[in-house]
């Protein structure tokens, strides 16, 4: 339905920067008025403790608790942890913005370089 890919200023962890890119994704969400959500994720601390609301790890907690104040505005949410292999299109995008200055917005449309990837998630019957 949509697609971001945003630059994150270089944070001082990987955990840091896994929470901070859930941050913007709920964000997004909210801000598109989107009321139901599923979320995924390959780094498993982190769909864990949103899941769970567990705001126990020192290092991100604070980034955790306003990431979860934010999802109780939605209707319905999951959580679900998945392999890297199994997230091809977030790791596109990632690598994308990684490469980028601006907020690269997409509605409806999948950019050419990410459809691949895109396409590669959905079964062929």
């Amino acid at each position: 339905m949509a697609a971001l890919a945003e630059k994150i200023p270089k944070p001082s962890s990987i955990e840091i920067l896994e929470v901070l890119a859930a941050r913007r994704a709920v964000q997004f969400i909210l801000e598109l008025g989107f009321a139901h959500s599923i979320f995924e994720g390959d780094a498993e601390i982190i769909i864990k403790a949103l899941a769970e609301g567990d705001c126990s790890v020192s290092s991100i907690g604070h980034i955790t608790k306003d990431t979860e104040s934010m999802i109780g505005l939605l209707q319905t949410k999951s959580f679900s942890h998945v392999r890297r292999q199994g997230n091809t299109v977030a790791h596109a995008l990632a690598q994308r913005a990684r490469l980028s200055f601006l907020v690269l917005i997409w509605m409806e449309d999948v950019p050419p370089d990410i459809y691949l990837f895109v396409s590669a998630d959905f079964p062929t019957s």
